[in-house]
C-alpha cells in the first residue's frame, strides 16, 4: 500500500468520525470534551491529508518543506485537544478550564518556536526529511525536539489516563481505552526514536535522512528511517482511531440495545394491556391502537404500558380471590410448570377468572394482593411473562372459559 494511499485512507476515517462527533454536540451534556474531540478529529484529517506524498509535492511547489510545518503543527494541535478531552472528562468544568488554559499557553509558545526555527535561513534547501540536516542545521534540532518535547509529554499522559480509565470501566469501552493506551504507546516509542535521531545524527554528521536522497519517503514500510517518519504514526493513528470509534460506539450500542429491548418488551405486553383497558375503558389515559404507533419513545411509551396495566389491576382487584388464585396455581403446577412460567400462568389464569367477573358486583371482602416486584425491569420482565401466559395459556383458556358470572372455576 503507498503512503499516500494509507495517509488518505485515515484522514477519510477520522473525517468521519469528526462529523458523529459534530452530530454528537446537539445531545451531549459535556459540550467542552466534545468540541475538543472534534477539533482531534479535525487535526488529524489534516495532519495525514498534508503528509501524503501527493499533498507534499503539491504544497512543496509554493514553499519547500511547508507541508512538514503545518503537519507537525496540525499534530501538536491534536495532542492538545487530545489532553483537553481528557481533562474534561477527569475534572470538574472550572479545574479542567485552568488546566486547558495553560495547556493551550504552551502550545502557542511550542508553534511560535517552530514557525520561527522554520522561518530561519537554513544552509541547504529544505528537502522533506530533517533527519540529514540535523548536524549542519541547530535551527532544526530546536524545531524538532520543541515538537517532541509537547508530543511525547501529551502522549505518555495519555496513555496512563487511558490505563487508568480502562480499569474503571468493562466490555467495549475497556477494549477501547486498551486500544488506544496500546496507540499512546506507539506514538510515544516514534516520538522516543524521533530524538534519538536527532542527537544520533548531530553526533555523528549523518547527512542523510528518511527518503534518501529525495527527502520523501514513498512507502512507509520503504526502509526503518521511513518507518519511523511515516509508518509507526500511522499504526498510533489507525490504533486510536479503532480505540476512539469503540469507545465512541459504547453508548450508542448500549442505547439501541435498550431501545430494542423496549420494544419487545412493548409488544410481550400488549395481550395483557388490551385485556386490561378493554374491561375498564375509561380508566387508561390514552387509547392508542393496537401498534400503540402514536406513542414517543421519548417520553417513556414502556412506562405508560406499565403505569396503564399497573392502574388497571389495582381496579381489577375487588374482582379477585384467593380461592382462584388457589386453583390457579394448582392447574399451573399440575401442568408440570415451574418457576416464572408457573407464577406467570398462575396469574394471568386469575386475571382472565376476573376479568370475567368485572360486570358483577365486586368481593365485600379486601381484593388479594400478589407480592410486586422490586424494581421497574423486573416488574417488565413479570408482566410479559403475565401477558404471554394470557395470550396462549390452556391453563388460562380453561379458566376464561369456565368463568360465568360471578362464579370461579
Amino acid at each position: 500500500m503507498s503512503a499516500s494511499v494509507m495517509s488518505y485512507g485515515i484522514a477519510v476515517c477520522t473525517f468521519a468520525v469528526m462529523l458523529l462527533r459534530i452530530r454528537r454536540l446537539r445531545s451531549t451534556q459535556n459540550v467542552p470534551a466534545v468540541r475538543y474531540s472534534v477539533l482531534l478529529m479535525a487535526a488529524m484529517t489534516f495532519t495525514f491529508a498534508v503528509f501524503a506524498p501527493h499533498s507534499q509535492a503539491w504544497v512543496n511547489q509554493y514553499v519547500s518543506d511547508l507541508f512538514k510545518l503545518l503537519g507537525n503543527c496540525s499534530t501538536l494541535v491534536g495532542m492538545f485537544a487530545a489532553g483537553a478531552l481528557v481533562l474534561h472528562i477527569n475534572y470538574a468544568p472550572v479545574a479542567a478550564r485552568r488546566k486547558v488554559v495553560r495547556r493551550a499557553i504552551v502550545l502557542v509558545a511550542a508553534i511560535a518556536t517552530m514557525v520561527t526555527m522554520f522561518a530561519l535561513p537554513h544552509p541547504v534547501e529544505l528537502t522533506g526529511s530533517f533527519d540529514g540536516l540535523y548536524a549542519i542545521d541547530n535551527t532544526l534540532i530546536v524545531y524538532t525536539l520543541v515538537y517532541a518535547v509537547f508530543f511525547g509529554g501529551t502522549v505518555f499522559e495519555l496513555a496512563v489516563q487511558f490505563h487508568r480509565f480502562a480499569r474503571r470501566t468493562k466490555g467495549t469501552m475497556r477494549v477501547g481505552l486498551h486500544v488506544m493506551s496500546a496507540a499512546a504507546i506507539v506514538a510515544v516509542a516514534h516520538n522516543a526514536a524521533t530524538i534519538f535521531i536527532v542527537f544520533r545524527n548531530a553526533a555523528t554528521d549523518v547527512r542523510q535522512g528518511a527518503g534518501g536522497e529525495t527527502g520523501v519517503c514513498l512507502s512507509a514500510f520503504s526502509d526503518m528511517s521511513c518507518f519511523i517518519a511515516i509508518g509507526s504514526p500511522a499504526i498510533a493513528a489507525v490504533l486510536a482511531v479503532l480505540g476512539f470509534v469503540a469507545t465512541y460506539s459504547v453508548t450508542h450500542f448500549d442505547r439501541l440495545w435498550h431501545r430494542l429491548g423496549h420494544r419487545r418488551a412493548e409488544r410481550g405486553l400488549l395481550p395483557l394491556w388490551l385485556a386490561l383497558t378493554d374491561a375498564f375503558p375509561s380508566k387508561h389515559r390514552s387509547r392508542g391502537d393496537a401498534s400503540l404507533s402514536g406513542w414517543d419513545v421519548r417520553h417513556g411509551r414502556l412506562a405508560h404500558l406499565v403505569v396503564e396495566i399497573r392502574d388497571a389491576l389495582l381496579h381489577l382487584a375487588p374482582y379477585r380471590d384467593e380461592a382462584t388464585a388457589r386453583r390457579a396455581r394448582a392447574a399451573a403446577t399440575d401442568a408440570g410448570l415451574v418457576g416464572l412460567q408457573r407464577d406467570a400462568a398462575a396469574e394471568a389464569a386469575e386475571i382472565a377468572a376476573a376479568l370475567g367477573r368485572v360486570h358483577a358486583p365486586p368481593h365485600a371482602d379486601p381484593p388479594f394482593a400478589p407480592p410486586q416486584p422490586e424494581d421497574f425491569a423486573a416488574e417488565v420482565e413479570w408482566l410479559v411473562a403475565v401477558s404471554e401466559a394470557l395470550r396462549s395459556s390452556p391453563i388460562v383458556e380453561s379458566f376464561r372459559r369456565s368463568t360465568v358470572g360471578d362464579s370461579a372455576p
